[in-house]
């Protein structure tokens, strides 16, 4: 149950950065390092790959998927650390 609760939340903390990337960017294009190319673009595909893992993370018929959005998901978060 508390389980379920923390994937949730984690679930949807993903879902609304991700939201947040791509219809406000501005905010995440001022934090962006200046060696990296394309901070448009990066900001935008950041933001996808929130959403797809979130919403992977949050199916409800697929363990095995799930799981391997967690380990996606702190992939992505060990990549974008500043």
């Amino acid at each position: 149950m508390i389980r379920t609760g923390l994937r949730w939340l984690l679930g949807l903390f993903y879902l609304a950065a991700g939201w947040f990337h791509l219809t406000a960017p501005a905010p995440f294009l001022t934090i962006m390092p200046e060696w990296v190319p394309w901070p448009e673009q990066v900001v935008y595909w950041t933001g996808i790959a929130e959403v797809a893992g979130a919403l992977t993370l949050l199916q409800p018929i697929g363990p095995l998927l799930r799981k391997a959005a967690g380990w996606g998901l702190a992939a992505y978060a060990l990549c974008v650390w500043p």
